[in-house]
């Protein structure tokens, strides 16, 4: 937990405890005073949890590299078995792609000298 978060519940509690005295004194500064130190807690303990919440997502960062890192890793394993299992049962088919890839790099290379 933050320390802003702490202040910030501190400060509203003054000043509602201000605000009170104020109410039952019947002095209008007073009461004006409290409701002014509620704001400004309530403003510093969001401030708070706004830290906090950015220091989760910064913690949790690493968990979600590693996850996507190893959801990629898993498709790339899945399509490469996929393709291993085409060219495996369609030798001739696989050999003519390949070649004609080959033909159109070449051309594209040397062909427009």
């Amino acid at each position: 937990m933050d320390s802003d978060r702490i202040i910030g519940a501190g400060k509203e509690l003054g000043g509602k405890v201000q605000q009170r005295l104020g109410e039952w004194t019947g002095e209008t500064g007073t009461q004006a005073q409290g409701l002014a130190d509620q704001a400004a807690g309530v403003a510093r303990n969001v401030y708070g949890q706004a830290k906090d919440a950015v220091r989760d997502l910064a913690d949790a960062a690493p968990d979600y590299a590693d996850t996507a890192r190893e959801t990629g890793r898993q498709y790339y394993e899945r399509g490469n078995r996929a393709v291993a299992r085409q060219v495996g049962d369609q030798h001739l088919a696989a050999l003519l792609v390949a070649g004609g890839i080959g033909y159109l790099f070449g051309w594209l290379i040397h062909g427009r000298h």
